[in-house]
């Protein structure tokens, strides 16, 4: 609906059908203004040209009869073209193999095939370099072959429209045509369909179908079983996509998701964008004109801990950013909004690149799945809601995140001697790109809601954006 909404109102549009199904032209009318219906011969009827034969057999037993089939119509007409249905892509594939292990030329098409393959296929049929072609329902519409004279549907056909369209592949613009149907015991749902269309159109029911039918009513009567539908009843996308919001909302509950996060492909497809674009927002935000000593917030170095024997010019370099960022906090003091955001993004850039990843060399005694890599990343002094966001729980990288220490006010420090940390993540994964991933995840989510939470507190200074009071007053 949305595409024919978008098409021009003066344009004329044709609709062909051969079998037109009442869900179609009830759709069709809702877009079509006072149509023109033209009918010719009846609605979903096989043409008076074709020779309907349908057969009620065991699977074990059709593969055989199909042999005599062919045997048969190549010796009385060498020529004629052969459409072979099935249902499935595999079981085209497996007929296929069978019947040229028999010694006949033949190939297949569906819609596991390359667009050029299956045109190459379809132009070889038509010119008769290959006169036996296997296929799903793919080529049940719209293929149009003069010396197409047989028709097998080796499966039987799920819905009537289905079936009245393989048939309709032979017999057509006034020539004849054989079209063979098998069907199984197991597969009486189809026969009511199928006796159907043979009625509609003049054929012949055989006993065996007819009694296969009525037994498959004595079921649905007794409640042992359903009318199959006629595979045009679908619910429509909207109803997809809410079947789909619906799942997603319940994975989100289930995992502790808030609704918020975004997918995987969006967090892909974002996350070059992001940092240009709260930059840009930044930069032309009016909020933003200064940010004076009352309104500034510590922002502190990401400290990146390692093991206790860490390299010493590592926790040097640590040393060094801490001081950095001492600095820029102590020049940034009355700066502009401006200024200080890229002060803060050159800094945080600058202390992750300081660090780096430490690995373990494996041990013998280590247990198969301990994660050989790993980095700790200090979050106790951002914003409250940079902490909040580097928390949640999301599958971006397949890294162990693990919260451990302890919060700690702003001013605070541990105690020494107490063992006690600041709040820190500690990262690990199996190899260091996975770990190298999440740290630089992690540092995009940091700096993205830092910025975030400095533009909201200029423009709406005492919010709780920067872990601030909220609406009580301290006395």
């Amino acid at each position: 609906m949305k595409i024919v909404n978008n098409v021009r109102p003066d344009r004329q549009t044709v609709l062909f059908s051969a079998t037109f199904p009442r869900q179609m032209e009830s759709l069709a009318r809702k877009v079509l203004k006072r149509p023109l219906e033209i009918t010719v011969g009846g609605r979903s009827v096989v043409a008076q040209d074709v020779n309907q034969i349908v057969e009620v057999r065991e699977d074990n037993t059709k593969f055989v009869r199909l042999l005599e089939i062919l045997g048969q119509q190549y010796n009385d007409d060498p020529d004629a073209r052969t459409l072979i249905f099935v249902d499935r892509q595999e079981a085209a594939d497996n007929l296929l193999r069978d019947l040229i292990r028999k010694g006949y030329a033949c190939m297949s098409l569906h819609g596991g095939k390359d667009q050029l393959d299956r045109d190459s296929t379809i132009a070889d049929f038509k010119s008769g370099v290959c006169q036996l072609l296997i296929a799903t329902s793919v080529a049940a519409r719209g293929l149009d072959v003069k010396q197409l004279k047989l028709v097998i549907n080796y499966e039987c056909p799920n819905h009537m429209e289905d079936y009245v369209h393989r048939v309709g592949r032979t017999g057509r613009a006034g020539n004849k045509g054989t079209a063979y149907t098998f069907i199984t015991p197991e597969q009486d749902r189809y026969a009511m369909d199928i006796v159907k269309a043979l009625k509609l159109s003049g054929g012949h029911v055989s006993p065996e179908l007819q009694a296969l039918a009525d037994g498959f009513q004595e079921k649905v009567k007794a409640g042992n079983a359903t009318y199959s539908g006629s595979g045009f009843g679908g619910k429509g996308l909207e109803r997809l996509d809410e079947a789909r919001d619906l799942v997603k909302k319940a994975q989100r509950k289930t995992y502790d998701v808030s609704d918020d996060e975004t997918s995987e492909e969006e967090a892909e497809e974002e996350e070059h964008s992001i940092p240009q674009i709260k930059k840009e927002e930044i930069l032309t935000a009016p909020g933003i004109s200064t940010i004076t000593s009352k309104n500034a917030i510590t922002i502190p170095p990401p400290a990146i801990s390692h093991s206790a024997d860490a390299n010493p010019a590592a926790i040097a370099a640590l040393k060094a950013a801490q001081e950095a960022a001492a600095r820029v906090n102590a020049k940034n003091v009355g700066a502009s909004g401006v200024q200080r955001a890229k002060d803060i993004i050159a800094d945080i850039n600058a202390r992750f690149k300081e660090n780096s990843v430490q690995g373990t060399a494996p041990e013998a005694d280590k247990a198969e799945n301990a994660a050989e890599y790993s980095v700790e990343i200090e979050i106790n002094d951002y914003p409250q809601k940079a902490r909040w966001k580097v928390t949640n729980k999301v599958e971006l990288t397949g890294a162990a995140i693990t919260t451990r220490g302890t919060y700690f006010a702003p001013g605070r420090q541990p105690a020494p001697g107490s063992g006690e940390r600041k709040l820190y993540l500690f990262v690990e994964g199996e190899n260091e790109y996975v770990v190298e991933k999440a740290k630089n995840e992690i540092k995009r989510i940091l700096t993205e809601t830092t910025l975030s939470a400095i533009e909201a507190e200029a423009r709406n200074p005492g919010s709780t954006s920067l872990g601030g009071y909220g609406k009580y007053s301290v006395v």
